[in-house]
């Protein structure tokens, strides 16, 4: 396309476009680069102060080598040496890439490229980095927080930066804040993540017949630190069926499973494993905040919901995945 095509067609509402040209004269048998700079700033001063700041080759050149250097840190911090090669080029930086530059900043997948970010995965994917760059972690940690409400459930995903996204009946999406934060700290040793304030956000609950409602909630005047958002999860998830097990929902991170337990009475097997876990680290938790009694009362459940699942959930041969909600395995 040519520049002057473009001249008279700009401005909001239009697609994205844009049309840049050079001439260079190559002699025989030469080569030569040339460097496009595509940014973004909040005013076309800052644009032109960027621009010029990238003026010329060895400017170039240094933030080249600058970038590669911080990959570099981050994705060498870690290695993993098995007999398989293929694994080792998969584990050694390639995973950790992807993990940050298609799961924290991009928020795509092979099937899912809505760039939402979602209560459970992101904060998945951020373990990745709590070895690595154990920020990532926090900041999704806090981040993740904002988007539970009062009553202890979450977004099950959500689009910035007006967070519009879905109110859910899923079961084990608020269970994944307190078992990053436990798996969070027991690697950094930061305490201080417990007492970070976070609001919460504001909404009307679901309707009884209601499975999931999708809404743009406002942001509450209430503050909570984030162990009390931890205390609200498990609180929210501490509801059990006829055999002893927690409530299915309309999901337990199998979404595909949503109808197994949508009247309100189906269980999972696997939300019973995943919360004895989740009971675990919140009694770390209550250690290191001096909740005693709230600690060994996780302490308990825990110890009750794994016999639970023993006696009602092996088979003989197998483990059951999950009771409908008319009590069949």
């Amino acid at each position: 396309m040519e520049r002057s095509a473009l001249l008279s067609r700009v401005g909001a509402g239009y697609d994205p476009c844009a049309a840049l040209q050079t001439c260079f004269t190559l002699a025989p048998g030469a080569s030569t680069d040339v460097v496009c700079i595509a940014g973004q700033t909040s005013s076309i001063e800052e644009a032109h102060e960027l621009v010029l700041a990238y003026d010329g080759a060895p400017a170039f050149e240094q933030s080249l080598l600058k970038t590669r250097a911080w990959w570099d840190n981050l994705l060498g911090t870690v290695e993993v040496h098995t007999p398989e090669h293929a694994a080792n080029f998969l584990i050694n930086r390639w995973l950790l890439y992807q993990s940050l530059s298609c799961r924290m900043w991009g928020r795509s997948a092979t099937y899912q490229s809505g760039g939402a970010f979602g209560f459970r995965d992101q904060l998945q994917d951020s373990l990745a980095f709590v070895h690595t760059r154990p920020q990532t972690t926090r900041e999704q940690i806090v981040l993740a927080a904002g988007r539970q409400f009062p009553e202890g459930d979450v977004q099950h995903w959500w689009h910035p930066p007006g967070g519009a996204g879905i109110r859910s009946r899923i079961s084990d999406d608020l269970l994944w804040l307190p078992y990053v934060v436990a798996s969070y700290i027991r690697t950094t040793g930061d305490h201080s993540i417990l007492t970070e304030k976070v609001a919460f956000l504001d909404a009307p609950q679901l309707e009884d017949a209601e499975h999931e409602v999708f809404s743009t909630p406002s942001t509450s005047v209430e503050h909570a630190a984030v162990f009390e958002h931890c205390q609200r999860a498990v609180e929210r998830a501490l509801r059990f069926g006829s055999h002893g097990l927690p409530l299915m929902g309309t999901g337990d991170w199998n979404d595909g499973m949503n109808l197994v337990g949508a009247e309100g009475r189906g269980e999972s097997v696997w939300l019973g494993w995943f919360l004895v876990v989740v009971l675990e680290g919140m009694k770390e938790l209550c250690d290191i905040q001096g909740e005693e009694d709230l600690g060994h009362a996780y302490e308990q459940q825990s110890s009750k919901l794994t016999q639970a699942i023993e006696d009602t959930a092996w088979d003989g041969e197998w483990y059951l995945r999950a009771f409908f909600d008319n009590g069949a395995p």
